[in-house]
């Protein structure tokens, strides 16, 4: 009487057989599929919480978080149609050649972002699931690290109108209140001046209530900047 040995398949014989069909280039099955497209969606997912967590601006932009995360996915299903068919390979670089991507990139990191994106889905097309893992996981955790290294301090734009003759214990006020600042601009007309001025200033700074005391100004603004300078 013959027997058979039913074994049911663990959830690691299915990726095992994934990672295999998809290394080898052989034909794919849906399994397959979903497989890099599951673990490519876990991937895009902490990189989309990356993003959103070491994001410093003020106007968020959602849309750009979901578009990392379509990106690993579409990158991940196109890798996997081109994988081991030289003629499919060919055919696809020559159709990226003649798009072309116009949407401005504002920030530096957003193409980093991008980039991580794209390599995390080319990685998952080619079955190198570990590597996709592994290195999504060290990139994240180094991402959140530098984010919270002060490189630089804010910096901030202050606009002074004041009486030409008060120009030097103005000058002084600024200097004593500030850790650095660089006069950008003077504009004269009759005997006012408006100063425009790039500062690094102290959390704890009086500096408002320094110019608030001084006679001679006649107006004086303190804007935020979205740039940084180095701490030296």
């Amino acid at each position: 009487m013959d027997t058979e040995n039913n074994t049911a398949l663990t959830f690691r014989d299915i990726l095992d057989a994934s990672t295999s069909n998809l290394s080898s280039g052989s034909a794919l099955t849906i399994t397959d599929v979903i497989v890099g497209l599951m673990v490519s969606l876990v991937c895009a997912g902490i990189i989309s919480w990356t993003y959103r967590a070491s994001y410093q601006g003020v106007l968020y932009q959602k849309s750009f978080n979901i578009s990392l995360i379509l990106i690993c996915l579409i990158t991940t299903a196109v890798i996997m149609v081109i994988s081991g068919n030289l003629v499919l390979s060919l055919g696809m670089v020559g159709a990226l050649s003649i798009v072309r991507f116009r949407a401005a990139i504002k920030d530096p990191l957003d193409i980093v972002f991008m980039f991580w994106a794209v390599s995390v889905g080319i990685a998952n097309g080619v079955a190198n699931i570990k590597v996709s893992l592994t290195a999504t996981i060290l990139i994240s955790i180094l991402m959140i690290a530098l984010n919270r290294i002060p490189f630089g301090m804010s910096a901030f734009i202050i606009i002074i109108k004041y009486k030409e003759e008060e120009e030097s214990s103005i000058l002084d006020t600024l200097s004593k209140n500030s850790k650095r600042y660089v006069i950008k601009s003077k504009n004269f007309k009759d005997d006012q001046v408006e100063l425009i001025a790039e500062a690094r200033l102290p959390k704890d700074n009086n500096l408002s209530k320094e110019f608030s005391k001084q006679s001679g100004i006649i107006d004086f603004s303190l804007l935020a900047y979205s740039s940084n300078i180095l701490d030296n």
